[in-house]
């Protein structure tokens, strides 16, 4: 345990120099880490229907199940990827709401075509339906607004 009241001068200003330099180093961490995120694009309820199939600016395609309830899993499909993407995962938010970690790797099929199956939302103690999904195509991220049952 450190007894700060027998310090010297010289070696309070010593800690609080490292302490305020930790506390750069984190900041300038942080920044960098933002920077590196991808640019989020956001579509509107109207301009994507996930359960209709939504075409997403860069040419693809996402589709959920048909109907999607906030307590029963349903499945994601995405067609019209570019042969080169690596990865394809989506997870999913509500506005002014954190939702925690809660990220869905989608499989590449031998048809091109990215799958997930039996995905569940994150619960939501305010009975709120009204979610955001993130979708994520080899560096681009797509947000779609869709409503579960």
């Amino acid at each position: 345990r450190l007894n700060m009241s027998k310090l010297s001068r010289k070696q309070k200003i010593l800690i609080a120099v490292l302490l305020l330099g930790f506390a750069g180093v984190k900041i300038a961490a942080l920044l960098w880490w933002q920077k590196q995120q991808p640019a989020l694009t956001v579509l509107s309820a109207a301009e994507c229907n996930v359960h209709a199939g939504c075409a997403l600016p860069n040419g693809a395609v996402v589709k959920f199940s048909d109907t999607v309830q906030a307590k029963a899993p349903f499945d994601i499909e995405v067609r019209g990827v570019a042969a080169d993407v690596a990865e394809v995962y989506v997870s999913f938010t509500m506005q002014d709401m954190d939702m925690g970690f809660n990220r869905y790797k989608l499989l590449r099929e031998r048809d091109g075509t990215w799958q997930a199956a039996q995905i569940r939302l994150p619960m939501c103690v305010e009975t709120r339906h009204d979610y955001l999904a993130e979708i994520y195509i080899g560096g681009k991220v797509f947000q779609a607004a869709f409503t579960a049952q």
